[in-house]
């Protein structure tokens, strides 16, 4: 049954391996045959005793550079262990470690080569992270009903990268171009709102990840006051190139870009620290906490 939205629900599995939150876990979903085993890299030693790893598949490392921005490498083996032992030994950056292969080993080479270029893509697109590859490989030949039944599993592993701690491969909808070449996780639709003041103009959603902000707004080049953790967010899309110059007073975001939340959003582009339940007002004029409570009391936002 679907829902308003017309999305369809799915059941998704989360097994604790050692029972702990913070342990290895895998996670799959109803009628799909693929699964994905999680792990901190202290685990690893556990992780690579499992039978996932010594399968044909795909996996994703996960960390921060020396800037604080997330930075991820993507990878494939015909047994993932041996790559693996690999990456233990000579990659210092990562932290988080993701296997993506089946329950039936029903991957081959050609698929996982296939699946390691489409999810550099897809990486690449989204810009949320640095790559540690040094080469993005061009996408390899696939039959067609090779290359349908891995976008199918690709579709699935998309899904439940995000729940595990990996949102590093949606690809956000904004107000220009659309991809043609990547497959694109949008951003789930929620209220439109508006932030907008003599130098700051933007528009936003609120979402279950954070506050997306649309690529194109406009904000305060001069700092105020602020908290150290805001001007740190904003140094920070500064440096990435997220949030550049424009003119002599203003910047510009230029992607859509997911804040921690609507505060911050708020507090970067104004460049001061502002309650971002306030601030983001709907296209009525209504604050998004006005809407938040109405929500609570079960009135129509």
């Amino acid at each position: 049954m679907s829902n308003a939205s017309g999305a369809r629900g799915v059941t998704v599995r989360i097994f604790l391996i050692d029972g702990t939150p913070q342990g290895l876990r895998t996670v799959d979903r109803t009628g799909w045959t693929g699964t994905c085993l999680t792990f901190a890299r202290p685990g690893y030693a556990e992780a690579r005793q499992r039978p996932e790893v010594k399968r044909t598949g795909v996996y994703v490392l996960v960390g921060r550079d020396e800037n604080d921005t997330p930075r991820l490498y993507v990878g494939e083996g015909d047994e993932v262990r041996v790559r693996l032992d690999n990456h233990h030994r000579e990659k210092d950056f990562w932290s988080q470690g993701y296997v993506l292969t089946t329950k039936d080993d029903s991957l081959n080479k050609a698929h996982v080569r296939w699946l390691e270029a489409r999810l550099l893509q897809i990486a690449m697109e989204a810009g949320t992270a640095t790559l540690d590859n040094g080469t993005a490989p061009q996408l390899p030949y696939l039959s067609e009903p090779d290359q349908a039944d891995m976008e199918w599993y690709l579709e699935n592993a998309l899904t439940l990268l995000p729940m595990v701690g990996a949102p590093y491969f949606e690809i956000l909808e904004s107000s220009s171009a659309t991809s043609e070449t990547a497959v694109a996780v949008a951003a789930p639709e929620g209220s439109t709102y508006f932030l907008k003041t003599v130098l700051t103009e933007a528009t936003g959603r609120d979402d279950p990840r954070g506050f997306t902000v649309i690529e194109g707004a406009y904000g305060r080049k001069e700092k105020k006051v602020m908290s150290r953790g805001y001007e740190a967010q904003r140094d920070r899309l500064i440096a990435d190139g997220i949030l550049v110059d424009h003119g002599t007073e203003q910047v510009r975001l230029t992607r859509t870009h997911i804040f921690d939340s609507p505060s911050s959003a708020a507090s970067v582009l104004s460049g001061g620290s502002k309650n971002g339940r306030d601030e983001w007002k709907d296209a009525y004029g209504r604050t998004l906490k006005q809407n938040q409570e109405r929500a609570t009391e079960g009135a129509a936002p």
